[in-house]
């Protein structure tokens, strides 16, 4: 045995083409390791550093939704506030018109042409249209059925800007909800992003390089989800 030792106390080189085949195999298997554990680092970094900044926008996002969330209730409110003061309005119009006409209906009645005509002239303009087309649709000197407040023609100006606030006021709240479900939204997705942060920065950390490129590519996979659905929902830059 000693024979076969050089004299630096170690075996010399061998000659034979297996083991040397076989050393070099092993040597190249290294260093292909070597470049795929770069390869994995690298792609680790470049996600952590893709997420935060995705982490970040979703965030501002989720705070712009909020704002415009803010704005749309308040907006809403005021409008349901003006509807409530127009239809008070409204109601409170309908209640003249109602005890003038029934004031000329008794005098009419009556016989009391004086009279109605004194009613007649203190009619409201907007019930006169629906007065008048109430009175034609009989022949004259009759006194039609129903009453002129089932016809069309009778639209208070204040009952329909009511209307029209309240369908403004649902029209902002909807819109607050949109806003309010496209802010969770995104704070859902910075979520997905601090998770794409830790499976990726700790996958790095493992020995393995299975579980090293499992862990990466479980990040990879989920930062592509999360991007795709930043540019599929509506962004609020405020610019």
């Amino acid at each position: 045995m000693s024979e076969d030792l050089d004299a630096s106390g170690s075996l010399p080189p061998s000659d034979d083409p297996t083991l040397a085949a076989r050393a070099e195999a092993r040597a190249d298997s290294v260093a292909r390791r070597f470049d795929k554990s770069d390869w994995i680092e690298l792609l680790s970094a470049l996600l952590l550093a893709l997420a935060t900044v995705s982490a970040a926008w979703c965030a501002y996002q989720s705070t712009r939704w909020s704002g415009v969330q803010a704005n749309a209730y308040a907006s809403a409110g005021a409008a349901r506030q003006e509807s409530v003061r127009a239809s008070n309005r409204a109601n409170a119009q309908i209640v003249i018109d109602v005890q003038v006409f029934q004031s000329w209906i008794v005098a009419r009645r009556d016989g009391d042409t004086e009279l109605a005509d004194f009613w007649r002239e203190r009619f409201r303009t907007e019930f006169l249209p629906a007065f008048e087309a109430w009175v034609a649709s009989v022949p004259a000197g009759e006194i039609p059925p129903e009453s002129p407040f089932s016809r069309p023609e009778y639209q208070p100006a204040e009952q329909i800007r009511a209307a029209e606030l309240e369908a403004a006021a649902e029209a902002a709240s909807a819109e607050a909800r949109d806003a309010n479900q496209t802010g969770d939204n995104f704070v859902l997705l910075a979520v997905i992003f601090a998770s794409v942060l830790f499976f990726a920065g700790v996958g790095t950390k493992f020995k393995g390089y299975r579980v090293r490129v499992a862990m990466v590519s479980f990040a990879f996979v989920m930062f592509v989800v999360g991007i795709a659905s930043v540019f599929i929902l509506p962004q609020n830059v405020g610019l």
